[in-house]
């Protein structure tokens, strides 16, 4: 039996307590709800700050309201899927709320997909309608070429032009043209109000089912931290498609009544101006994010007295401690490190009201338990190396249309991650590698057999490996190793251009070797991780 008598306790605040959310409503059944409720209690307080718009909380459920009328319309009801795939933008808070008002699942489409990987996910979830935003309408409509489902397509009209013709409707006309009466149904905890999708282990990609109560979960385990005050203000600047501004951040921060500043996409250049702009007081993003923005910032240059900045975040890869120790020094903002996944709701340590132990991913998040154990559901000794699993109400409901998937993950109630790490004996979790092949760049989760299916199809290769390699910015690159049938006829720019419209930019490899043979253990099995090690 662990002892577990020793591991650190984090001072916690009662959500009655809490200052922000005095005279506010704590409790509630579910997530659409609590937007109805927060625009009744502050409705003309700001919920999006969106570069010269400010979105009112009683705006943004109004909106929502007329969404949810026109996808009455269309046939959604409770469990139907409606996907988005929009560029940042509060477009996508009057969608994804729209949606959950009638007990339907917002779906995220990652818009950085390409025709066949579309194809893919519409044919996998079925959504009964998507939002598109003109951005992307090309490569979606390349992929509602090749699936079989065909769901109504609306189109969020923005300045770029494209030729493809297939949205039957434009959100601009159903936010003019449809009532606003409130459009709330009852719905029950443990009903899915979301479907993220992230890599698989198969190489298709697999829909995370969360529940209402995964993520209120997550909404008071933030709040009971303590750390936010009023007039708290949170930038965005991951892609919304993601886990994390949307379970870690959006959400959360709505239950707090505080404010979001959403920009379309990360800019190094646009980073402090939209601080010091918007009163920004919160931040999250990745370890390649802060390291531009180290780079690029000159603090001569930042007003101090509207530097507002106060907490920053990271996650999705491990942050270097000389990067985490440089920023602080640099502009006065302490990094705090934390892990999560999305078949947990985003966020499953934290080092939040922690004392810093350097290389640590921090403590157990509020409302879960987190172990190292072995392939058994054992839990291993302190300092011993194993699998990080998580148990607790932020735990995903499951795998969409994958029982398998879903059995092998959730097992006696704990979700086995597929990352090792190890446990001090105060409880602060350290990863020390994967058990899974995922490769992540940039906080982009990105499984090898994704990349090698559609090379394996090239008539010129004869096999292939791909493999993450170590970048000090973004965490790993990834790298193709190739074997040709006939060497020197083909190139590393051939191979790319080959898979520039299968595969989203950032899964095309960075590195290509062309190689005669492969390493491979008695059995024949690539040894990829002798691969890896073998990079220069």
């Amino acid at each position: 039996m662990i002892d577990k008598s020793q591991r650190i306790v984090r001072e916690l605040v009662p959500l009655e307590q809490i200052e922000m959310l005095q005279g506010k409503q704590i409790d509630f059944r579910n997530i659409a709800e609590m937007l109805v409720v927060r625009a009744r209690e502050t409705p003309d307080s700001p919920l999006a700050y969106y570069y010269d718009q400010v979105i009112t909380y009683a705006q943004v459920n109004r909106r929502a309201n007329r969404v949810a009328h026109f996808l009455k319309k269309q046939g959604v009801d409770r469990g139907d899927i409606v996907s988005t795939m929009v560029l940042n933008a509060p477009e996508i808070f009057y969608t994804m709320f729209g949606t959950q008002k009638l007990g339907a699942v917002a779906g995220a489409i990652n818009y950085m997909l390409k025709g066949p990987e579309i194809a893919y996910v519409l044919d996998d979830s079925k959504p009964k309608v998507v939002f598109v935003g003109s951005d992307y309408m090309a490569d979606f409509a390349a992929g509602l070429a090749k699936a079989r489902h065909k769901p109504v397509v609306v189109e969020v009209v923005t300045d770029v032009t494209h030729q493809a013709d297939i949205a039957q409707y434009t959100l601009a006309a159903i936010l003019a043209e449809y009532p606003d009466e409130e459009c709330l149904v009852d719905q029950a905890p443990d009903d899915p109000t979301m479907l993220l999708y992230s890599s698989g282990t198969t190489g298709m990609p697999k829909g995370i089912l969360i529940s209402h109560r995964n993520e209120l979960s997550i909404c008071k385990g933030k709040a009971v931290l303590g750390v936010h005050r009023p007039g708290d203000v949170m930038m965005i600047l991951l892609p919304m498609f993601h886990t994390n501004p949307l379970c870690v951040w959006t959400y959360p921060s709505i239950y707090l009544g505080m404010s979001v500043c959403i920009r379309s996409r990360f800019s190094p250049a646009d980073f402090w101006p939209a601080i010091q702009q918007f009163g920004v007081t919160v931040v999250q993003g990745v370890p390649a994010m802060y390291d531009y923005i180290f780079q690029a910032a000159d603090p001569a240059v930042i007003d101090r007295e509207k530097l507002t900045l106060r907490l920053a975040y990271t996650g999705a890869a491990p942050m270097p401690i000389p990067l985490m120790d440089a920023f602080k020094e640099k502009f006065d903002v302490q990094v705090i490190d934390g892990y999560g996944l999305t078949e947990a709701t985003g966020v499953s340590t934290t080092n939040t009201n922690l004392p810093r132990v350097a290389g640590a991913i921090g403590a157990a998040f509020p409302g879960l338990e987190v172990e190292i154990m072995d392939g058994d559901n054992n839990i291993l000794p302190y300092g011993e190396k194993g699998e990080i699993c998580v148990r607790g109400e932020a735990v995903m409901l499951g795998y969409l249309n994958k029982p398998e998937a879903t059995a092998e993950s959730l097992r006696d109630g704990w979700l086995h991650t597929g990352d090792i790490g190890y446990m001090n004996e105060q409880g602060y979790v350290f990863i020390s590698g994967r058990l899974k092949e995922m490769i992540n760049r940039g906080g982009e989760n990105i499984y090898p057999r994704e990349i090698e299916i559609p090379l394996e199809k090239h008539p010129k290769i004869a096999e292939v490996a791909v493999v993450g390699v170590p970048d000090a910015a973004l965490g790993e690159r990834v790298r193709a190793c190739v074997i040709l049938k006939q060497p020197g006829t083909m190139t590393a720019d051939e191979l790319r251009d080959y898979l520039g419209d299968k595969l989203a930019k950032y899964k095309i490899p960075e590195i290509v070797d062309f190689m005669e043979t492969f390493p491979r253990n008695p059995t024949g099995k690539i040894l990829k991780q002798q691969l890896k090690r073998n990079h220069s």
